[in-house]
């Protein structure tokens, strides 16, 4: 699987992230009443969070943080074990949360479930951060009506944040769950055996990897190189999203079974869209997202999944196998103002790959949507199990790259011998290179005329990596 990060996205190699003013530590060995020093580290976060300046790093060492207490209640109902307010500066002076290099910190939530209160692991609170390099596992749930606990939250309306190298498992709550945030790169993160015996008598219907349902004026959302597997509901769910998502070589793998192969709730991989099959307040421009070079496998319900969309979304260079229902489901919703089940319409699907499962796919409108070079639409291509390098399942959750990049994956890919691979299918081809995109360092033209997707003309040193037009042409900045 390829690493290259191609499309809208807010990349920060770690040392811009880190280019802080001030470098702090805490330790399991620690004590607050230290100089937060290497050599004499802070004990507790919330302790080394006061002692911080804006855009200050804390470097976190390795070892499992058993944590006992929550710091406030937000929003009436979370109680926030780490109630995260300290801003950074800019993008190069990032307020940032870091596993000291070479170490992995772990944080036990176990302890924390006060009773009549969701629970919040890392509640996101402030602008310019960076979260790097450490697992949360263990978030509770004691509300037995319908609820839900967050490992990491973004509900403030807060702006230019990025989750890199994170994982959360082994909870009863929600990976990454955003309903008001900006700027926002989930970056090689994990999300999986999350789910929830409590509420609603252990259905575990509110147990997603990853839960983006932003506004419609909240803007670059983009999840690059994450993995959700045997979370107890979907993959990845954007059922209340009003602006535009970007899933960019991510993975869904047995998404709607826990951990010990019970079958629980939906089990979509991926839920890109929908409102609930309501009929809305009034008609509004619905987001078009898009999933692009990303695998689903072994599902309990759809790989990918519109989840009835009001508009189309863009499905390019997908690998989807063995999803119980459908490889690819596209339904819509009729219109804003009746809420009837329609077969797909303005979806763009290019360069995706469907092998056994339920049905490869089902609910598309052929002449609504715009479907190039498929396994299966326009019409179908003949593939065995000889086409494909390799079948072996572990490969899609072994362990990441030193870097925290996503291992070499060859999980179905097709073999140079294959017809299909002249063709282009599947997520071993990189969508942006087949769309013809080209990608250029800034410095390369910084002294041309550059325009972003508005039409405005920009000053390109100082804009945020992205696609702007330069002589008629897409330039992807990165």
């Amino acid at each position: 699987m390829k690493h290259a990060l191609l499309g809208v996205t807010i990349l920060l190699s770690l040392s811009a992230a880190t280019a802080s003013a001030r470098s702090w530590y805490m330790a399991t060995d620690g004590n607050d009443s230290n100089a937060g020093t290497l050599e004499a580290p802070f004990a507790t976060l919330p302790y080394a969070q006061s002692k911080m300046s804006s855009g200050d790093t804390l470097w976190i060492r390795g070892g499992t943080y058993a944590i006992t207490s929550y710091t406030n209640v937000q929003e009436n109902i979370y109680a926030c074990i780490f109630d995260i307010t300290k801003s950074g500066k800019s993008d190069t002076q990032r307020t940032a949360f870091i596993g000291y290099p070479g170490e992995r910190p772990v944080f036990d939530l176990s302890g924390v479930n006060p009773t009549g209160c969701r629970v919040s692991g890392f509640y996101l609170h402030a602008n310019y951060l960076y979260l790097a390099n450490f697992d949360v596992v263990g978030i509770q749930v004691n509300i037995t009506t319908h609820t839900q606990s967050e490992n990491v939250s973004m509900r403030r309306g807060n702006s230019y944040i990025t989750l890199d190298n994170l994982a959360m498992h082994d909870g009863m709550g929600i990976g990454v769950y955003m309903t008001k945030a900006s700027h926002v790169l989930v970056k090689n993160c994990d999300a999986y055996n999350n789910y929830d015996p409590v509420s609603e008598n252990g259905i575990g219907g509110n147990n997603d990897g990853f839960g983006a349902h932003v506004r419609a004026t909240d803007t670059d959302i983009v999840f690059y190189g994450c993995r959700a597997w045997n979370n107890s509901d979907d993959g990845y769910d954007l059922i209340n999203c009003y602006a535009s998502v970007t899933f960019d070589h991510c993975i869904a793998y047995k998404n709607g079974y826990d951990a010990d192969n019970n079958k629980r709730q939906d089990g979509n991989g991926f839920k890109a869209g929908g409102y609930g099959k309501q009929v809305q307040k009034e008609a509004f421009n619905c987001p078009r997202h898009t999933i692009k070079n990303c695998i689903a496998a072994y599902n309990k319900a759809n790989g990918f999944y519109a989840n009835h969309h009001l508009g189309g979304n863009d499905w390019l260079n997908n690998t989807s196998v063995y999803n119980s229902a459908a490889n690819y489901c596209m339904v819509n919703q009729q219109s804003w103002d009746v809420a009837t089940d329609v077969d797909g319409y303005e979806h763009v699907l290019k360069n995706n790959l469907a092998f056994n499962g339920g049905t490869a796919y089902r609910q598309i409108n052929t002449n609504k949507c715009t479907l190039e070079n498929n396994t299966f639409l326009p019409t179908a291509m003949s593939m065995t199990i000889n086409d494909f390098v390799n079948r072996s399942v572990p490969q899609l959750y072994a362990a990441r790259q030193a870097d925290g990049s996503l291992p070499e994956i060859n999980y179905f890919a097709l073999k140079e011998s294959s017809p299909l691979y002249a063709l282009q299918i599947g997520f071993q081809f990189d969508a942006d290179e087949i769309t013809g995109i080209p990608t250029v360092a800034v410095e390369e033209s910084a002294d041309d005329a550059w325009y972003n997707l508005m039409g405005q003309r920009v000053d390109i040193k100082s804009c945020k990596p992205g696609i702007y037009i330069r002589n008629g042409k897409k330039i992807l900045v990165k």
